[in-house]
């Protein structure tokens, strides 16, 4: 019998992509989707063992919640009882296709016959249609936000790992002194360099010197926040 099986079940939970709108119920909160986002391992592992050792309980739902309790007493009483009620869900209708049939099988059987209820339980959406839930998705409003994506140059935080990276600043050529601002600092630093004619540090107009045309080019952003 391959209890594996119950593994990939923890993993779903936690990876697929949920589109359906949050019912006024959903039981799990922001730590839980925070637990289940940063550890997921140590979810899944504790969905496996628990899924093993209620497997054959006459109460699945009571022994999963009190097994995963005792695993997980981070995770919300609320949010235990969706993977309790999940598990139970998933060996009423998924038996033989999670303990005799292919990942695959199990997988498909999850997602046809217990995914939904999950979903509105534990309130995972993904309002924002950019293919990653509100597991991970430090701001499911914006499609262009979530685990992975690309800097905007923006100063918006795209890959949601809390730090806005070189290519998620807003682009500020003329803070040359990095305080994302423009101020007299910014003058002071380019008239430093004034008449510079190669390789020079301060060349804010792009021509290859710092000039008037960089006085200028600055002086026209003055005051600017970055």
């Amino acid at each position: 019998m391959n209890f594996s099986s119950f593994g990939v079940i923890g993993l779903m939970l936690m990876a697929l992509s949920l589109t359906k709108p949050s019912a006024s119920f959903a039981q799990c909160n922001a730590s839980d989707f925070e637990l289940l986002c940063n550890e997921g391992d140590m979810v899944n592992d504790a969905v496996f063992d628990c899924g093993f050792s209620c497997f054959l309980s006459s109460d699945i739902t009571a022994c999963f919640a009190q097994c995963i309790g005792e695993s997980l007493p981070q995770m919300s009483e609320g949010c235990v009882t969706c993977f309790a009620e999940q598990s139970t869900c998933v060996s009423n209708n998924c038996f033989f296709a999670c303990a005799f049939g292919s990942e695959a099988d199990c997988e498909a059987c999850v997602a046809q016959n217990c995914q939904s209820n999950f979903e509105v339980c534990a309130g995972v959406v993904d309002l924002d249609q950019d293919g990653e839930s509100s597991i991970c998705d430090c701001n499911d409003g914006d499609a262009s936000v979530y685990p992975g994506a690309p800097g905007m140059g923006e100063g918006v935080d795209n890959d949601c790992d809390g730090v806005i990276s070189d290519e998620e600043a807003v682009a500020c050529p003329l803070d040359l002194d990095g305080d994302l601002a423009v101020t007299v600092s910014d003058v002071l630093t380019l008239l430093s360099e004034f008449g510079c004619a190669q390789d020079c540090n301060n060349d804010v107009s792009g021509d290859g010197q710092v000039s008037v045309a960089d006085v200028l080019a600055l002086l026209g952003g003055y005051g600017m926040s970055c």
